[in-house]
């Protein structure tokens, strides 16, 4: 019997490439801690929101929605001081571009909602979310 490999064909360098990023970066695990959670994107203001994160920020909803719904190492996350109705986290996209999330969080009977405010990717990194 004869099993057909991989190794029976040649593969380009750009196939292989695209092959193995295939195969080590599987979409992100789900975070059991936000399953239910509902994002709510406010999208046409320029101070807060998707167009102030992407805009003044380079963050897309996309890499948002990494850090709060999947697993990619961890997120962490506390309430702001001096907004008890805002809530940071601190975790990283699957490109591992790790990134403080600031949301505006509350539940109704059974939904917990968390509004994007903003996103960015501070330069000092985890001392920065030390110090929040």
């Amino acid at each position: 019997m004869y099993i057909r490999s991989i190794y029976d064909r040649r593969v380009n360098d750009d196939e292989f490439e695209r092959l193995l990023k295939a195969y080590l970066d599987p979409p992100g695990d789900p975070n059991p801690e936000m399953l239910g959670v509902k994002i709510v994107w406010i999208r046409d203001n320029a101070d807060f929101g998707s167009m102030h994160i992407s805009e003044k920020h380079g963050v897309s909803e996309q890499e948002v929605e990494e850090v709060l719904l999947q697993v990619p190492p961890s997120v962490e996350a506390k309430r702001l001081k001096g907004d008890r109705s805002r809530t940071a986290f601190w975790g990283a996209t699957r490109t591992d571009r790790w990134l403080v999330v600031i949301c505006e969080e509350w539940k109704d009977k059974t939904t917990r909602y968390l509004k994007p405010i903003s996103a960015f990717e501070p330069d000092d990194g985890d001392a920065y979310w030390r110090r929040l």
